[in-house]
């Protein structure tokens, strides 16, 4: 109870001072909830690192969030952040119960938890995959739900961007849910109300309604977006300086502007358009070395693997080769003089996904659990996306 009461007095704080600096960050706009009686749920779209203060600016009540994992192994800054806010843990790329049944407590008990349930920030604009077990959580919880739109946060702070672009951004609820409502839908019903209430496309609504989003290297780090050329069609070729996009295997260029759309040079004038060309070709790619029965798909050098335990301690297994079969993951490497290769079988993937721009986390069925970094830019989203494809 003594920790609950330090969390509600640091979260009285930070909604007072925290507007002073988010709103001209962000040129940021928002309206504040009205009163709710506890425990509730809010899920929220997401689309940047601070989605949490944004989202906490409407609500006067505290509420716990669910953060990844990843958050928790930051040295001193996590200490801090768990000491104020404590924040749900969630192993991406698992089937994390843990998490759920941390959530359900906690509203139980009537506190407040708020999720971004996409669990990923939209590298295209387009809200994220919502699955099945949103609308399974919000009926165990038996709370009443909050569904909360950000808007404008694709282009002020693009995933695979560099900094912060001002333009606009508002934060407003979509829909107040009470449990006896809620009672009457099955969690299918529920999951759909949710997918509609945060559905965003970020591209459509700019094009309705544009506004210049003003900022330094608008192009920098658009390949852990983007990983396929559209002219020649090669993977990992695209490079990135200042406002300009390259391709370092054929005399392809474009650049962006402060709208978010390329220039007449490229055949795409989104970030999305170009994503859903990348992904059709990819599909091709992996039907073509099956066919062929050439399994290796694509790899990437000078990355590190290490696995993390429960408790969030990191074991480095070492630096070197990442490759992607049809059917398995291979790791090469040296460490200590000794040569070191891990074959791990898709078939014993449980789940895939990924943290910040370029972390790419996995678990499989012996309860091992994987993290691939790497200090270059690389593009980790063409694992996750044949793997997907590929199960």
């Amino acid at each position: 109870m003594e920790k609950y009461k330090r969390h509600q007095v640091f979260w009285k704080i930070i909604r007072f001072i925290a507007p002073s600096v988010l709103k001209p960050l962000y040129k940021y706009s928002y309206e504040l909830a009205p009163k709710l009686e506890p425990p509730y749920l809010v899920f929220s779209n997401h689309n940047g690192d601070l989605d949490p203060a944004l989202v906490a600016l409407s609500f006067p009540q505290q509420m716990y969030f669910v953060a990844s994992e990843h958050v928790y192994r930051a040295g001193f800054a996590s200490k801090i952040l768990r000491f104020v806010f404590e924040p749900i843990a969630k192993r991406k790329g698992t089937a994390d119960a843990v998490t759920v049944m941390k959530s359900i407590r906690a509203l139980r008990e009537g506190k407040n938890v708020c999720i971004f349930p996409e669990g990923q920030k939209s590298f295209n604009g387009i809200t994220g995959e919502i699955n099945i077990a949103t609308g399974k959580l919000v009926k165990a919880s038996k709370a009443s739900l909050v569904t909360y739109k950000l808007e404008g946060g694709y282009f002020t702070t693009p995933r695979w961007g560099k900094g912060i672009r001002k333009g606009k951004m508002h934060g407003s609820i979509v829909n107040i849910y009470n449990k006896e409502d809620l009672e009457k839908l099955s969690p299918e019903e529920i999951t759909d109300l949710v997918k509609k209430d945060l559905y965003e496309d970020a591209y459509r609504k700019q094009s309705q309604n544009p506004i210049a989003y003003k900022g330094k290297n608008l192009a920098e780090g658009i390949e852990h977006a983007l990983c396929l050329c559209p002219e020649c069609k090669q993977i990992d070729t695209l490079f990135s300086k200042k406002n300009s996009v390259f391709c370092k295997n054929c005399n392809f260029s474009t650049s962006i502007d402060i709208y978010g759309y390329f220039d007449e040079s490229c055949k795409f004038k989104t970030v999305l358009q170009w994503d859903e060309f990348q992904q059709e070709e990819l599909k091709k790619l992996i039907q073509e070395k099956s066919s062929e029965k050439s399994e290796f798909i694509f790899s990437d050098d000078e990355v590190t693997l290490k696995t993390v335990k429960a408790e969030h301690q990191e074991e480095i297994i070492g630096t070197g080769k990442f490759s992607m079969f049809t059917d398995k993951f291979i790791f090469n490497s040296v460490k200590d003089e000794k040569e070191i290769s891990l074959e791990i079988p898709q078939k014993n993937i449980v789940d895939i996904s990924m943290y910040g721009k370029q972390a790419l986390v996995f678990s499989d069925n012996n309860g091992n659990y994987y993290e691939l970094t790497s200090k270059n830019i690389i593009n980790v989203r063409k694992f996750i996306f044949c793997f997907k494809y590929l199960k």
